[in-house]
């Protein structure tokens, strides 16, 4: 397996700003010792995902979402997806497909899913399966983290293919006690 700068074992943070203040879930997820840490402030301005990614300064292994030029600006590693363009500096990828995966370039990492059928965000994209999931930790030849509807109940059948990761967001931020589902899930 490639090199892992940031260290992926485990649950994967996601800093989302759909479900409330994403500088708040950042410092939660990295109070209880998870790396690294995804921001993710669709549809913010470039200035003000600038300025939370500098409220999260002491956060180690934080992941700047869709911005490569703001990431490697702030020294931090990026998270492109579909139609987020050319990385201009380290990067994970989304990818959906074992095509996507084989020609990811040199991503540090790659996303995979979704896994399961998810509402957090709208992909375009049928759930993959634990199947698919497996067979992309197989060929990535970098780390992989599973991303879409992981919760506690499927994270046996997750951590089974021999993912590096796995990213949740729903059912921890729609948790009244997010801190113990963090915890649930840290691997």
């Amino acid at each position: 397996m490639a090199h892992d700068p940031l260290r992926i074992r485990g649950l994967y943070g996601m800093a989302d700003a759909t479900f409330g203040d994403p500088v708040v879930q950042a410092l939660m997820l990295a109070e209880e010792g998870i790396r690294p840490v995804q921001l993710r402030c669709k549809g913010w301005s470039v200035e003000a995902v600038r300025a939370a990614a500098l409220a999260l300064s002491e956060v180690p292994a934080l992941v700047i979402n869709d911005h490569a030029a703001l990431a490697l600006e702030l020294g931090r590693v990026a998270h492109l997806g579909d139609g987020d363009g050319a990385a201009t500096g380290p990067h994970g990828r989304s990818t959906h497909t074992l095509e996507q995966v084989r020609t990811a370039g040199d991503a540090l990492y790659l996303g995979f899913g979704p896994v399961f059928s998810t509402g957090t965000k709208e992909t375009g994209w049928p759930p993959r399966g634990v199947e698919l999931l497996a067979e992309a930790v197989r060929v990535a030849g970098r780390p992989v983290v599973a991303i879409g509807g992981i919760e506690p109940s499927n994270l046996d059948a997750v951590r089974a293919t021999g993912v590096a990761g796995w990213a949740v967001v729903g059912a921890i931020w729609r948790s009244s006690d997010p801190r113990a589902v963090i915890r649930s899930l840290r691997g």
